[in-house]
Order: C-alpha cells, then sequence, then structure tokens
C-alpha cells in the first residue's frame, strides 16, 4: 500500500502534459467547424466529438459562463463540479479536467490553454469557480 505520490507509478490525476502542450501548439493545424454567440440570459448545446477542441471566448467586457457537459451517447454521464473542485480545486486552469460522475467518474474535458487571469484582483475577485 502506498501512501504517498510516487512519481513511477502514474495515478488518475497524472496527465501527459506533452501532449497537451502539443494541442495546445498546433492552433495552425485547427479548422474551425462550428461557431456560434450565446445571446445575455440565454444557452446553447451542441454536440462536440472526443478529440476535437473547444474554445470558449468572452466578446464582450466581462461575462460569466455556465458550462455543463453530458456524454451525447449516454446522458446519465454528466459533468460534475463538486467532484472536480475535490479533485482538481476550484479554479480550475490549464491541464486541469472536468470530470464525470459516479459511476463513471472519468475526464470529460481537459483544459489545454486559459487566458483568464487566475490571482485575485484588488478587491478579491477570481474567475473560474466550480459551484456544485
Amino acid at each position: 500500500m502506498h501512501l504517498y505520490h510516487d512519481p513511477d507509478v502514474p495515478g488518475r490525476l497524472d496527465i501527459d502534459r506533452g501532449f497537451y502542450e502539443r494541442i495546445a501548439r498546433a492552433t495552425g493545424r485547427r479548422r474551425r467547424v462550428h461557431e456560434h454567440i450565446v445571446p445575455i440570459r440565454s444557452g446553447y448545446a451542441w454536440p462536440v466529438k472526443a478529440g476535437c477542441v473547444v474554445r470558449i471566448v468572452t466578446v464582450e467586457g466581462p461575462q460569466v459562463c455556465d458550462l455543463n457537459l453530458w456524454n451525447v451517447y449516454n446522458p446519465r454521464e454528466r459533468f460534475w463540479a463538486a467532484r472536480t473542485r475535490q479533485l482538481q480545486g476550484a479554479h480550475v486552469t490549464t491541464f486541469d479536467r472536468l470530470w464525470s460522475c459516479l459511476p463513471y467518474l472519468r475526464p470529460m474535458v481537459t483544459i489545454t490553454n486559459d487566458t483568464l487571469p487566475t490571482t485575485p484582483t484588488a478587491n478579491g475577485g477570481r474567475c473560474h469557480d466550480l459551484l456544485g
């Protein structure tokens, strides 16, 4: 029984950073297949194939984005914010994963790039709160 993190024995939270860094850098090889601007106080859902890159951008000043995820082939498997917060922390960033609910408990998304500031503002505000 190991009661410590052994770097030679990868666990569920270990990630191949080199792989995801290559994905983040390969911007010239990407082809946009869909674009949508979500109007204020509304929502939008679209399917994303495994292996695709999704970019979420704020286009008009300070904005809030609620993101929910479901497995398109099994809607019982969905994003679990509370478990993600326990596994990754409340402020997710590059290389963190968004995890699905039990009994699946697997990564649904891996963040490959994060352009939002992660340090608190002068008045204590922050981005990326995972509220369950």
